[in-house]
Formats: structure tokens, C-alpha cells, sequence
């Protein structure tokens, strides 16, 4: 069984700044976990974390029960920026990630992942010649190519217009549904969050701390335009409104003596 947990994870730099305090996330297997919060809360240092592309200054991380350390070949990730090799046509960047696949087998599922994606025929063209939703659909297909157990994505649409976004949601869904993956996203998007995710963490930002973990209910395929969906992001919003509250300025005192700014 491949599940992803974050057992009391922190992360302090060599300058002292605490970046993460105690973080604790559970994923089971299959499951869809996005993670939300306000500027400053860790949550691209957490998505690090878990990838292996930094190291966590306490706490463990675990993947089928077994403690990791640095990547895993049951991990991969999409980030916000596709990263195709500009040396390697279509194709080969998606056959890149399977390098630990017999050569026949991963040019099997390269060529069922070109017709997946919807980019059947361009396996000979190169990276530069595709718009930004067809290299992330590339970039996608590159991730899930080995079958990994856990698969993370760091806003790998934040940068696409609503319909390129809409369509490459649709997308992931139904590879999810097809290879089942655990999958852990990071996104601003609360529209995004409440398509995609069985579960959504709230992070609490300075240090990143997890203030709320709210499940969501709704069957798929979801209406966005349904009440619950509706219901479902007021009550992720306002869940990020308190996590910020201790943030914000009490009041005019906030500016200086008598409520002046000190610019004036």
C-alpha cells in the first residue's frame, strides 16, 4: 500500500529562519491532498521537502511505511514551469522519466501517454514548438510514466489561462482515476483545491504550521456551479481567513502612535 505521511516535519535555515514548525500530513493511498495558504507558509519548502530536493531539519518522512531520505523513485513531481529538456524532442522527454523501465516497456507507455495527453503525432517535434499547456501536458506525462506511488504538483497551472486549467484538470483526474497515485498539491487557488482534492490542508504562515485539514465531501465529477461546491469554498476561504488573522495589523495603532503613518 503506498501512502504518504509527514510526521512532524520542521525546517529551520542556516540563518535561523524557521520555515516550518511540526508539520504533520497523512495521505492514503490514492488519495488527493491539496495544500492552501497565505504568502510565507511553507508551502513549496514542504512540497521540497517530500521530493527530496532539500532535507528536513527534524522529523521523518514515509512512503509505503518506509522512511525516505533524498529522492525516490516512488515520487515524481510536476512543477510550476514544465522543465522539458530543450535537447530532447517530445517523446524523449517523456521517455526521460522512465529511465528505470525496461526500453521496450517505456516506449510502450510513451507512446499510449502522446495519445493520452492529446499530443498523439508530436513525438518528433521539440519543447520549443508547443504552447505552455501542451508542455505541461508533456510535463505530466514525463511524471507519471514510471507509475510513481506519490505524485506532487507544485501550481503546475498557476501559470495558464481558466480554460488551458480547466482542461489539464480534467486531465490529471482521469490519469488519477487510471493509475491511482497518492497525490499532494500546492496551489493558491481555492477553485482549484475544492476540483481537485479529496482533502485540503490550511497552512498558518511565519512559521508554516498546519491550521486545518477540511475534507471534501462532493462526488466527482464536480459542479462548480453547484451550491455545495459553492458551500465548499466559502468554507475553505474562511478557514484561510483565520489562519492569517494573527498576521494581520490590529487596527490603526498598526501604522504608529495616535494611528499616523510614520510616511506622512
Amino acid at each position: 500500500m503506498t501512502n504518504l505521511a509527514i510526521d512532524h516535519i520542521g525546517k529551520t535555515y542556516a540563518d535561523g529562519t524557521e520555515a516550518l514548525r511540526d508539520i504533520q500530513v497523512h495521505a492514503a493511498e490514492g488519495e488527493i491532498v491539496a495544500i492552501l495558504g497565505g504568502s510565507g507558509c511553507g508551502k513549496t519548502t514542504l512540497l521540497r521537502l517530500v521530493a527530496g530536493l532539500d532535507t528536513p531539519s527534524i522529523g521523518a518522512i514515509s512512503v509505503g511505511g518506509q522512511k525516505i531520505a533524498g529522492t525516490h523513485p516512488a515520487i515524481s513531481a510536476v512543477f510550476q514551469e514544465p522543465r522539458l529538456l530543450p535537447w530532447l524532442k517530445v517523446g524523449a522527454n517523456i521517455a526521460f522519466g522512465g529511465q528505470r523501465l525496461d526500453p521496450t516497456e517505456r516506449d510502450r507507455r510513451a507512446s499510449a501517454l502522446m495519445e493520452r495527453i492529446g499530443l498523439s503525432g508530436y513525438d518528433h517535434r521539440w519543447p520549443r514548438d508547443l504552447s505552455g499547456g501542451q508542455s505541461q501536458r508533456v510535463a505530466i506525462a514525463r511524471a507519471l510514466i514510471g507509475h510513481p506511488g506519490v505524485l506532487l504538483l507544485d501550481e503546475p497551472f498557476s501559470a495558464l489561462d481558466p480554460f488551458t486549467r480547466a482542461s489539464l484538470h480534467e486531465l490529471v483526474l482521469g490519469l488519477w482515476k487510471e493509475l491511482k497515485p497518492t497525490i499532494l498539491m500546492v496551489t493558491h487557488d481555492v477553485d482549484e483545491a475544492v476540483t481537485l482534492a479529496d482533502r485540503i490542508v490550511v497552512m498558518k504562515p511565519r512559521p508554516g504550521r498546519v491550521h486545518e485539514s477540511i475534507q471534501v465531501d462532493i462526488p466527482r465529477p464536480r459542479d462548480k456551479l453547484s451550491s455545495a461546491f459553492e458551500l465548499m469554498k466559502r468554507r475553505v476561504m474562511r478557514a484561510i481567513d483565520r489562519s492569517l488573522a494573527d498576521d494581520r495589523p490590529a487596527g490603526p495603532r498598526a501604522f504608529g502612535p495616535g494611528g499616523t503613518s510614520p510616511w506622512l
